[in-house]
Formats: C-alpha cells, structure tokens, sequence
C-alpha cells in the first residue's frame, strides 16, 4: 500500500560565496558543509517536501568553533512595496534575494560546481546568520507591505544562497530496480572491530555517541540480528552531548531528553525501568503498542546493557520516529566503575567479576586481574590478546585503570591477612605474594610498594615502545640508558651529525660515548663475498685499459662507519661514472679517491680487499690476489690479509670465516656477474 510520501532523493548542498549577485561562475560555489551534516541536510529536506517553508539545519550543532547559522527553506514572493529598492519592485525574491540568483544555476547546470554539473539544482534555500533571523521576517514584512507603511529592518540581514544539487538516480540507486526482486538478505550489524574502545585525548571527544543507521519497527519483530549498523555522530553532537550527559543529571538520569540537532532530533537515556515509552503523551504521529524501546533491543551488545550506555534518539514532537541509540565512552571509564553484572570471573569461574572495559563486557576477579597483569608486565613483546583477550598495547588508559585496581585490591588483602582467621585465604595470599616478588624482582619477603602494578605496567609500556621505535635509533650502550630513549639518538641525526663528517661515535646526554659500527657479522659476511670474486671480471676497461674487480668497499664511506659495497658495470675506472650517483668518488682499479688518481696515473691494484673494526673505527686490508688465486686453484697456503704495518694469517682468516677454496672454485666456475 502506498504510503503518498515522495521519494527521497539525495545530492549535495552548494552556497554561493561572494557578493550574492549575478554573474555566477563555476568557481564561487563551495561546499555548505561537510558529509555527516550534509546528509542530516538532505534527510531534513526530505522530510520537509510538501512544505514550503522549514528551517532544515542548525549548522552551530555540527561545528567547533560553532558556525552561527541555519540552512532554511523558502518559497518565492513578490516584491510590492512602493518604497522597496526599484531593482527589486515587482520582482520575485526568496530572503529579500531575487530568484534569478537560483533560477539562472537551475536553468544552465554548466553554472554548477564541476563534480556537480551531472545532477540538477533545485531550489529555494538560504544559509542565514542567527543574529538576522528576526530581520529577515521584518524584511519580508516590508517587502510584501503595499501601503508602503511597514519599515525595513535596521540592519540588512546577512545570509547566502545555497542550493541542493540532485543527481540523477542512477549514480544513487538501484539500476536494476526493474529486475524482478530478490529475498532481501539479513545482515549482520557492524560490530566495532576492536575488542576495546580507545578514543585518542587528541580527538577531544570524551565519549562517541553512535546511532542505529537501519531500519526500526517494533522492537519485537526486530531480527536478529538486525539490519542496519551503527553511525557515529558527527564531533561536535558528540562533544556536545557528552557535555549534557556529564552536566545535566535529568539527561543522565533519562528523565529528560537532549537536544541533538536544534532542530529536529532529541535523544534520551534509558535504563531497565525505564525505557523509551511515549504511549498517551503528545506526538504528531500516535505512538502505538509495541513502540517502546528497552535495553534489551536486539541492536544494544551486551557492553552497552552492562555499562548502562542505551539511548533513544526520536524526532522534536513526535516520538514515533525514533531509533536506538548508545554511548561509547573510552574502555578506562568502564573498568574504572568497578562494575559488577552478577557473573562470574571469566578465567577462574569462582569469584565475582568486574567489568574489564571491552566491549565483549567481559568480568573478571582481583585474583585472575593480578596474574593477568603480572603475566602481561612479564613479556613486553605480547602486544595482543591482554587481559581477558580483548586488549592490547593500544588501550593504555583502561590497563592503566586495572593496574591501580590490582594494587587497591591487593593492599585491601593484605590488610584483611592481617586479622583474618581464613587458613586458605592467607595460605592463597601467601602464594601469590611469592609470585609478585618474583616476577616484579621485589627480593624474598620484602614489603610491596603500594603501587607496585602501576609501576610496572609503566615500564611495560615503555619497553613496548621501544620495541616499536627502536629501528629508528642508536641506543647508547651503557646499561643505565638501555631503557632511556631520551638517552638515543636517530639514525638519521647520526648519519647527518657524524658519519657525513666520517665520525663514528657519539655521546650520550648522560656522557657516556658510543661507537657504531657494523657488527661482526656483517664485517664477516662483507669479506666473504670481496674473497669469493677474486678474478677481474674485466681484463681491460673502457678508456683506462685496466683491469678491474666487479666489487669494491668505498673507502671513504668505511671512514664513517658504513659499509657500502660498489659494483662496476661497464665503463672507465672512475666510480661513479661522471662522478654522480654516490656521495664519493674513487678509482676502481686503485681503490684511492678520485683526485689522488686519474685518468692520466698509472696506478696499481692493491689487491683484493678486506675490512676489520679497530677500536672506534674500521681498517682496511688487502690480499694479495694472484697468491690467492693460486691458492685458490690447489697450490700453497692463502696469503695473508695486509692491514698496514699488521696482518692476518691467510688460513687463519678463512676458518674464521668458513670459506675453503671448493666453495670459491665453484662460484668462479659460474663467473663474476
């Protein structure tokens, strides 16, 4: 059966900036506002069709800082005052503004904004300040006053054009509305996808309040689950409400509702004996049987009962529109109420839980909270599944909030072992405080600090941060700065302040002096791959007639710390060819910096080469290589590595670095890539 409403359409909302006069262009439309007011916009336009007149949006409620206006509707209306401005007498207007500035934008859509010139504007709305609404009735009083009697206001009104951009509706809705119909399907709603809700203090928003975006009939034939899913308010409703929630107890207590919009909406708070019931009480439409909201709607979770966070938002003066609605404050103020639901610890099934704070809603005791953190402050590298599974190192204020429980609820048991006569809640007590020395490392029989959980789940969060940002710095090397990230320093301030100055170490705040180098390791596996291509992979390069290697250490770069291993491809000995593509330049063939040799020297290949770490610094070395190669080949002893003045006995280096001649053998077999 028809119900006679029009269709809702959906588009987007322009204002006209600028003088509000022809000509317009393109260019001065801009957006009225953005995409959570805007569709609050279109559903109040919608809503408004078959009226001529409506004020639409209060914009104040969707801004921070609050923009003083309101989106109206208006219709056209002749201009018969004597005294009115001569351009105007006789003239259709629409807020005292003539209809052309809407009628020429309806009329030639290539006058729309770009992304909008696909859809049709329609007509008639303002964007007014507050502080004009009563001029504007004075205006239109003096615009329509044929005796000429009536004044104009004393000030002229401020207020804009703004139309609304109607798309054609195949770019939003169904383009197979013809096709035959399917059993529409059931979904699931969207629950959120953390198991905690964190709000960021950065966002300024206390608690989010979220609405029931779906259909909304009567409770009990609401599926299961329901259709639809939650949306969230936009900022500024949501700062705004959570300021009547913690201000006005009549909102708190659900005795009164609070404005949502200025507007159109209201919300109210709801409770078990209290639910959102409007039957026999003023509405535009009758509020029926069956209409009544509780807390046990199937769109409310279990979280949202527990915590008492069920809402209701319904339409100013006609509840019969209505929908739930709910609060979602930050896990830590749930786990900070203590609150208990009646069931039983989660993790022992024996005591009497609390809240953690996730929205599974699930509780736990003092007991299991204890070792849950002691586990958790144990292991800095489980980030995940905390607590009672829901957590994680992201939700820092709701751990912090159970770890100042654990410590009350302790120090409360110890106080109770002081006079109790329970064998096995002392011999229980007992045990867990042999635990809690061990773990926090508190020495045997020594007494707990009162907030010995708190400290340590701070430490907790620090090592994890350091954990996650520890790529990032040099760590100074002493042990009392391990944990002092102010002590670090970037590695890109390392390689900007130091190693481009060819230094190696650096000093902490506390004064203690670090050196970085590579590790063994490295220093190893870099020597192993210079001796497993000890040929020429060229016998004579371009321009130079030289022979050259296929790799080699840049010195220069050894001189700061780093190792950079180069790799000639074809041309002359200079590298980098022209001399761009690295921060240095050196001789292939001699491996000395490109100034010390050129093209015009004769010079000479030291050998293969090798580097090791000296104190704060890396030394360079060289092996003799046709010695090595004949080596290579099955004569002799390798030759030994030539560090200046000193050198490393040749079998001595390569047991060290586990290299024999088969393995260098069959990788010349392949070649020198």
């Amino acid at each position: 059966m028809a119900s006679g409403r029009a269709a809702a359409v959906a588009g987007s909302w322009f204002t006209l900036g600028g003088p509000q006069a022809t000509p317009i262009t393109p260019d001065r439309w801009m957006p009225t506002v953005d995409a959570e007011p805007s569709f609050l916009l279109t559903t109040a336009y919608n809503e408004s069709r078959g009226k001529a007149r409506a004020e639409l949006l209060d914009l104040s409620m969707f801004t921070d800082p609050p923009a003083p206006y309101v989106i109206c509707k208006s219709e056209p209306v002749v201009v018969k005052n004597p005294k009115a401005p001569a351009e105007l007498f006789g003239v259709k207007v629409v807020a005292g503004m003539p209809v052309e500035l809407w009628d020429v934008v309806i009329k030639n859509a290539k006058l729309l904004p770009l992304a909008a010139q696909v859809g049709s504007a329609v007509g008639y709305f303002y964007q007014a300040h507050k502080d004009s609404i009563d001029d504007l009735a004075v205006l239109e009083r003096f615009l329509l006053d044929e005796t000429g009697v009536a004044k104009p206001p004393a000030a002229n009104p401020r207020r804009r054009v703004v139309i609304f951009v109607q798309f054609p509706m195949g770019l939003v809705s169904d383009n197979r509305r013809f096709a035959k119909k399917k059993t529409p399907q059931v979904t699931a709603p969207v629950q959120p996808i953390e198991g905690v809700v964190v709000i960021d203090e950065a966002s300024n928003i206390p608690a989010v309040y979220e609405w029931w975006q779906g259909p909304s009939p009567m409770q009990s034939v609401v599926p299961q689950p329901p259709e639809g899913r939650w949306k969230r308010y936009h900022p500024e409703v949501c700062r705004r409400l959570e300021r009547a929630f913690q201000n006005d107890s009549g909102f708190k207590s659900g005795t009164v509702p609070a404005d949502v919009d200025g507007l159109r909406y209201m919300i109210q708070h709801i409770f078990p004996e209290s639910p959102f019931d409007y039957r026999g009480k003023a509405s535009r439409e009758p509020f029926p049987e069956g209409y009544q909201i509780t807390i046990e709607h199937p769109c409310f979770t279990d979280i949202d009962k527990a915590s008492s966070n069920c809402f209701v938002q319904f339409q100013k003066g006609n509840p019969y529109r209505r929908r739930p609605a709910r609060r979602r404050p930050d896990a830590s103020e749930i786990a900070r109420s203590q609150a208990m639901t009646g069931q039983p610890c989660m993790i022992c099934f024996s005591e009497d839980g609390h809240l953690t704070g996730c929205t599974s809603a699930h509780v736990i005791c003092t007991g299991c909270l204890r070792a849950a953190l002691m586990a958790m402050a144990g292991d800095a590298t489980n980030i995940e599944s905390l607590i009672c599974g829901c957590f994680s190192s992201k939700s820092r204020k709701a751990l912090m909030v159970l770890a100042e429980h654990a410590d009350v609820s302790l120090h409360a048991d110890l106080e109770r072992a002081a006079t109790s006569t329970d064998k096995i809640f002392k011999a229980d007590l007992d045990m867990e405080m042999v635990q809690v020395r061990s773990r926090f490392d508190l020495g045997p029989g020594s007494s707990i600090p009162p907030n010995v959980f708190r400290e340590k789940i701070t430490e907790w969060f620090k090592k994890v941060f350091i954990n996650d940002i520890g790529h990032l710095y040099y760590p100074c090397q002493h042990p009392a700065c391990a944990n002092e990230v102010d002590h670090w320093i970037l590695i890109e301030d390392f390689e900007r302040d130091y190693q481009s100055r060819h230094q190696t170490t650096w000093v902490c705040p506390a004064g203690h002096a670090n050196s970085v180098l590579p590790t063994q390791e490295e220093l190893d596996q870099m020597n192993k791959n210079l001796l497993m291509h000890p040929e020429y992979y060229t016998q004579s390069s371009e321009y130079d007639r030289c022979p050259l290697r296929r790799y080699r250490l840049c010195q220069e770069c050894l001189e700061g710390g780093a190792l950079m291993l180069a790799v000639h491809n074809e041309g002359c000995k200079q590298w980098p060819g022209a001399g761009r593509g690295h921060q240095h330049v050196f001789c292939f063939h001699c491996t000395r910096r490109w100034g010390q040799c050129d093209h015009r020297t004769q010079c000479v290949d030291p050998g293969i080469q090798q580097v090791r770490k000296v104190d704060d610094h890396l030394e360079i070395g060289f092996v003799a290589a046709p010695a090595f190669l004949s080596w290579v080949a099955g004569g002799g002893t390798p030759p030994p590595t030539v560090y200046g003045p000193t050198q490393e006995d040749g079998t001595v280096r390569q047991e060290r670095l586990g290299l024999d001649r088969s393995a260098i053998r069959q990788e010349s077999s392949v070649g020198t890539l």
